[in-house]
This record gives C-alpha cells, sequence and structure tokens, in this order.
C-alpha cells in the first residue's frame, strides 16, 4: 500500500467501514509511515474539534429578518401573462421578426409553387387532404422523371442495353 491510497482510504479507517484485508494493509502502512500516522492523527483531532464544538444559539431577530427579505412568490395570472405577451408583441423587433419570416416563407412558398388559391383551402380540411395527395403525388411524379431523365441514369442504361445487345449477339 503507498501513501496516496492511504489517504484516500483515512476517512472509511476512521469510520469502521474498511473490509478485513484493507483495514489490517492500513494498520500495517500507518505503522511504518510516520506521514500517515501524522495525518491520522490530525484529522481524528479536527474530528474532535468539531464534535466539541458548542452550538450557538441563534439570536432572536435572526428569523424575522430572513422572512422579511425573503421574496414573496407572486402568482401570475392570464391577465399578467396576456399584458406580458401584449408586450413583447408590441416590441419592434418583434414585428420585424414577423415580417422578415412572412417574407421568407412567402418567397419559399413561391418556388415551391404555392400560390393564393392553395392556401383558400385550409377552410376546408377535406380539401387539404385531397389537395395535398395530388400534390404529393405530382412532387413524386417529379422527382422520378427528374431521376429517370438524368444524365447518370441515362448512361447506366445505355451500359446496360448495350450489354444486353452483346449477349444476345453472342448467344
Amino acid at each position: 500500500m503507498n501513501c496516496a491510497y492511504c489517504e484516500e482510504r483515512l476517512s472509511d479507517y476512521l469510520e469502521n467501514a474498511l473490509i478485513v484485508s484493507e483495514r489490517a494493509a492500513m494498520e500495517s502502512h500507518l505503522q511504518g509511515c510516520s506521514y500517515c500516522t501524522e495525518l491520522l492523527d490530525g484529522v481524528r483531532q479536527v474530528i474532535q474539534w468539531g464534535r466539541d464544538f458548542q452550538v450557538q444559539p441563534a439570536p432572536a431577530w435572526l428569523a424575522p429578518r430572513i422572512v422579511a427579505n425573503t421574496p414573496q412568490v407572486v402568482r401570475v395570472t392570464w391577465a399578467d401573462w396576456r399584458r406580458n405577451a401584449w408586450r413583447q408583441i408590441c416590441e419592434p423587433r418583434f414585428a420585424l421578426a414577423l415580417l422578415t419570416a412572412t417574407l421568407v416563407l412567402g418567397w419559399m412558398g413561391s418556388l415551391a409553387g404555392i400560390t393564393a388559391d392553395d392556401l383558400a383551402i385550409v377552410r376546408q380540411p377535406s380539401a387539404i387532404y385531397y389537395r395535398f395527395g395530388g400534390w404529393a403525388n405530382r412532387v413524386y411524379g417529379d422527382a422520378v422523371r427528374g431521376y429517370y431523365g438524368s444524365s447518370l441514369v441515362n448512361a447506366i442504361q445505355c451500359q446496360i442495353h448495350t450489354q444486353i445487345e452483346q449477349f444476345r449477339e453472342n448467344s
């Protein structure tokens, strides 16, 4: 056992929390090491000072002072919440953020091909379902046509057809 391990286990040794073999190793180390023995005596002395320390009663003025200086927890009502929300909405930065978001969403919607007529279907939930289904089919069809129309797919198909024709000629 070394001194570092002994220092780590010192409080366990004092509390009798070590297993028998570790306790025996600690005792043999403490018999041969004056540094660790001195440390053990110092820790015992500090523990004893803590036990002998007199508990001082709190002054009579302390409890009322703590209660007086403790902040009150205020319950937030719906009116307070609405008032604070309205203050946030009236901030110029909120208006600028709302304007920016509207412009960006409008720009992205125009890039995606969404028109004002597409947004009118919000009033009819069933129309949303059917319009979305048609839109999804259109997007999927465009993606498939784009995939099969790409130059890479055409090059691969040409190589496959060439290989098939060579195979037919050789057989």
